[in-house]
């Protein structure tokens, strides 16, 4: 029941922060194509970590490999893709702050969450 509730809060939760860099990077020209990227990489991670860890739990492993692709994907649009981009090129000091803020709590916030909750 604990797994459930966990996965409905990330649900909410971590799609609204990929709402987050699309609002911020909108005014220097980010497209809906990048929020619906990021959310679409987030669903994914999301979904194949619920599987691998409820369903599927023989093969948890693999599950989690296929999880932790939706967060590379992530990671990949906040910190070389598109919003990397779009970041550097706005000539804006606080909002390339606030991209590499969200990136950093990304990067580590997720990275040692699952530990924390072990």
């Amino acid at each position: 029941c604990a797994q459930f509730l966990r996965y409905i809060d990330w649900l909410l939760t971590v799609p609204l922060m990929c709402v987050e860099f699309y609002i911020i990077l909108r005014a220097v020209g980010a497209k809906p194509i990048l929020l619906w990227k990021m959310i679409f990489f987030s669903v994914w991670m999301l979904v194949a970590g619920f599987l691998g860890e409820t369903v599927f739990r023989e093969s948890s492993v693999l599950w989690g490999v296929t999880s932790t692709l939706g967060y590379v994907g992530i990671l990949y649009e906040v910190w070389l893709g598109s919003a990397s981009k779009l970041a550097s090129n706005s000539n804006d000091p606080r909002l390339q702050g606030a991209i590499r803020a969200l990136g950093w709590f990304l990067l580590v916030g997720w990275a040692i969450y699952p530990s924390l909750r072990a």
